[in-house]
């Protein structure tokens, strides 16, 4: 993945959908992310401010952050 500039991650926790986006700031060489998860109220956002140095690090804080904000949600 490391050679892309953007990628899609959609998937499901707790059948719950939801898709994130990893792309790269071609000026800083970084690494950063955003994302939505579609509740049955309706779709709510997720981002960070943070940049990684890999897209794997950044893929996995968007599941992790994802993962915890639907947990949450569902109690």
């Amino acid at each position: 993945m490391e050679s892309r500039k953007n990628y899609k991650v959609n998937e499901c926790y707790r059948n719950q959908a939801y898709l994130g986006i990893i792309s790269l700031n071609l000026s800083t060489s970084l690494w950063a992310w955003k994302g939505t998860i579609d509740f049955d109220a309706g779709p709510h956002s997720l981002f960070t401010n943070r940049t990684f140095h890999t897209a794997a690090q950044a893929e996995d804080h968007m599941r992790q952050s994802a993962h915890q904000c639907i947990d949450n949600r569902l109690g």
